[in-house]
């Protein structure tokens, strides 16, 4: 295949019916796109109020909607990932023969399946790029994309490329960390701490109090329970902590795990004047920025979106080795790592409770932040589309 003059015409596709850090990541990368006039069509499940689909329409880029759910791993949800597939597949044919892409974007392991149920094996002839972002996948789903697709891959973290090593040869493996509107970032307005009583708007809770977040969504693997832990281990030393536990329910499930945690807090003690609980909906960075400290503890994260943020905006960050991709977290002076253990975890919080040494890592926070910005993560991404059309 010969590569088309100027850039391709993209067409993205995306799964989710939700917003979450993946759909944040494409929503900057297209927006990025269409500054520079590039053909882009954008098919999304996200049909929710101020979402992936409604704020790219709102961008002037070309947008469709399309139906899929959060498939399970189960039986249940292997039926409705058939079901959405062939759903899927007349709108894709459709945006294919209208928009005549040069090569298919898929936001997302999911987005890849999707597309690989929903297109006829005649209808597969373009290039594929797979954004993978995901480490949790049933086993062999990344070799079935590898065979039947031929993709190339811009994994979001050496360690979700190295799942690739064996179904792919290496020139069809492409690292490129996910890219930030950084000055967007650092302008963030911080929002006003809900602890009372006795807190002064946008105020941890009076003098010599620390602040601390956790900003996740509530899903498992995020490990709310363990921020819960920690912080009972900071109050036992009575460190002068205040805690947000920010994130947002996205299904039942999501719901019947923030009911948990509210009881497991009232069983560890920390009470509403201790830890204070934001769930609805709207972005995290408003809290992260009115925060002093923010926590990261999440299991087998492939990248680490929320820990980006907050050093774009000067904060020192406590994690756990599985917490962020290691070109984040690894040598960064305003990083603290630590063990998977509330007393580890509650020690690596006390050496932030001072606020000179926070302030003295700010620089250092900015600097590391540096490294992900969004002009080198499109520039990334259309060299993969380069190589893609080669």
């Amino acid at each position: 295949m010969t590569t088309p003059p100027g850039p391709p015409r993209v067409l993205f596709l995306d799964s989710a019916p939700f917003c979450g850090g993946a759909q944040e990541s494409l929503l900057s990368l297209l927006t990025a796109l269409h500054g520079q006039n590039q053909a882009a069509i954008l098919l999304t499940a996200d049909r929710s109020p101020n979402g992936l689909g409604e704020r790219a329409q709102a961008a002037g880029i070309n947008t469709a909607v399309i139906t899929a759910r959060h498939w399970r791993k189960s039986l249940s949800g292997l039926r409705q990932f058939w079901v959405d597939g062939r759903a899927a597949a007349p709108f894709l044919l459709q945006a294919m023969h209208e928009f005549q892409p040069d090569l298919i974007h898929c936001n997302g392991i999911r987005a890849a399946l999707l597309y690989r149920l929903a297109m006829p094996g005649g209808s597969r002839r373009l290039p594929v790029v797979i954004h993978d972002r995901d480490l949790r996948l049933p086993f062999g789903t990344r070799a079935w994309l590898a065979r039947s697709l031929t993709p190339h891959v811009a994994a979001i973290s050496s360690t979700v490329a190295s799942h690739w090593q064996r179904c792919l040869p290496p020139r069809q493996i492409h690292v490129v960390p996910n890219g930030f509107p950084l000055p967007d970032i650092m302008a963030t307005a911080p929002a006003a701490l809900p602890f009372a009583p006795g807190a002064a708007a946008g105020n941890a809770a009076g003098p010599g109090m620390t602040s601390v977040i956790l900003p996740a969504d509530f899903v498992p693997w995020k490990r709310h329970e363990l921020f819960l832990r920690t912080m009972a281990q900071a109050r036992q030393q009575q460190m002068p902590l205040r805690a947000i536990l920010r994130g947002r329910v996205r299904d039942s499930d999501g719901s019947r795990l923030l009911d948990r945690l509210r009881q497991q807090a009232a069983a560890l003690g920390l009470t509403p004047d201790v830890l204070s609980f934001v769930t609805g909906p709207g972005p995290a960075l408003p809290w992260i920025a009115a925060a002093d400290i923010v926590f990261a503890g999440a299991r087998h994260e492939p990248f680490g979106r929320t820990i980006v943020e907050a050093l774009a905006l000067g904060k020192p960050v406590v994690a756990t080795p599985t917490a962020g991709a290691p070109e984040i977290i690894a040598d960064c002076p305003a990083i603290t790592v630590a063990m998977d253990d509330p007393t580890a975890l509650a020690d690596a919080l006390a050496a932030w409770l001072d606020p000179e040494r926070r302030r003295q890592c700010a620089a250092a926070a900015r600097a590391r932040a540096e490294c992900f910005s969004l002009s080198r993560h499109v520039a990334g991404i259309q060299a993969i589309h380069a190589r893609c059309l080669e």
